[in-house]
């Protein structure tokens, strides 16, 4: 007996009760249009002068020439999980029958939409790991399925855009209290190609930054803040991810962005999905998630890859017995000018 009876209505209800704040995603890596293969090919810009470790894509993409253009071409991340008929029906029992009135769904249904959920937010979180791995390490490790195995996914970024501080002046850390995190920030965005419009770091580095002597003074405003750094009075103060301020230095602009959001890791740790001490600059226009095709088993067709940025598929089979709910996603964060992201670890 199937358990969803409308795929489309049960996928949307899924979106719904699913919630993870992706305001990096939405930011810096917006959605593009699902597509219905299992490659992603994208232009990418030419990098003068990249050193050779980091401008191969020797393990984990094909460039090739088309239409006068540089393509990469890379898999994207398989995200592929299920929860089957026995565990859907165990935890129905513990709902209850008759707790629901007229009008709404049974306790099965119920607790299927909440088991394919939590599959759901499973992705979204590996997605927004992925999205902060590329951010501060140029790469998404083990993220490409190759004939040899899990291969990093390394993006076209200067190896010059990623700065480890050396703890000497001018470069202290910045839980130092004579640091100078705005000289550091501008000495990175001087040398970048494609000027940032941003800073992002999270919420432990942002007490450091905000708290240093080049953000505070006790000789200029009320609020003790110096007029190089206004802070944003309106930011939403449940969220995850927020505009902090920003900052005006010499001819630098920069909104810095707070990320406070963590996940549990294999040991059910509460982990950071920004790694403490960085802060990384980057635009907007320069990276998106994609989408690669979904294989799903249709009647008469065989396996076919559908457009769609997740799917539910029902798994059905008689020898060996089998009946589960699958939930796959292929998505795909993309640095796609790797001039326009700068990566800095400021503390130890």
């Amino acid at each position: 007996m199937a358990l969803v009876k409308n795929k489309k209505s049960f996928i949307s209800a899924v979106s719904t009760i699913v919630g993870a704040d992706m305001g990096i995603q939405d930011l810096l890596f917006p959605k593009a249009r699902p597509r219905n293969t299992k490659l992603i090919e994208y232009d990418y810009a030419t990098i003068e002068g990249a050193s050779a470790d980091y401008h191969s894509f020797a393990e984990t993409a094909k460039v090739v020439e088309k239409d006068g253009k540089s393509v990469i071409i890379l898999a994207p991340l398989n995200f592929n999980e299920s929860i089957s008929k026995d565990e859907i029906y165990a935890n129905a029992s513990k709902f209850g029958e008759n707790e629901y009135g007229d009008g709404t769904i049974d306790a099965v249904t119920e607790s299927a939409l909440n088991g394919v959920a939590k599959l759901s937010l499973r992705a979204l979180i590996g997605t927004k790991r992925a999205i902060y791995q590329a951010l501060t390490t140029h790469k998404i490790a083990g993220g490409y399925k190759g004939k040899d195995g899990a291969e990093d996914i390394v993006f076209n970024t200067p190896a010059a855009n990623i700065k480890v501080l050396t703890n000497t002046a001018p470069e202290l850390y910045w839980d130092n209290a004579s640091a100078t995190p705005l000289d550091n920030l501008y000495a990175a965005y001087e040398s970048m190609i494609v000027k940032p419009t941003m800073a992002v770091m999270n919420s432990a580095l942002y007490s450091y930054f905000y708290d240093n002597a080049q953000i505070r003074t006790a000789d200029n405003t009320s609020s003790g803040l110096k007029k190089n750094y206004t802070l944003n009075e309106g930011r939403n103060a449940e969220g995850d991810f927020f505009k902090a301020g920003t900052v005006q230095y010499k001819d630098m602009m920069l909104d810095i962005y707070v990320e406070r959001g963590t996940y549990k890791d294999s040991a059910g740790t509460d982990t950071q999905f920004l790694t403490d001490g960085f802060v990384v600059l980057a635009s907007r226009g320069n990276g998106t998630t994609e989408f690669g095709g979904i294989p799903v088993a249709k009647q008469g067709e065989g396996v076919v890859n559908i457009s769609a940025e997740f799917d539910v598929q029902e798994i059905v089979t008689q020898n060996p017995p089998v009946h589960e709910l699958v939930h796959r996603t292929a998505p795909l964060p993309l640095l796609k000018n790797g001039n326009a992201f700068y990566s800095m670890k400021v503390t130890a």
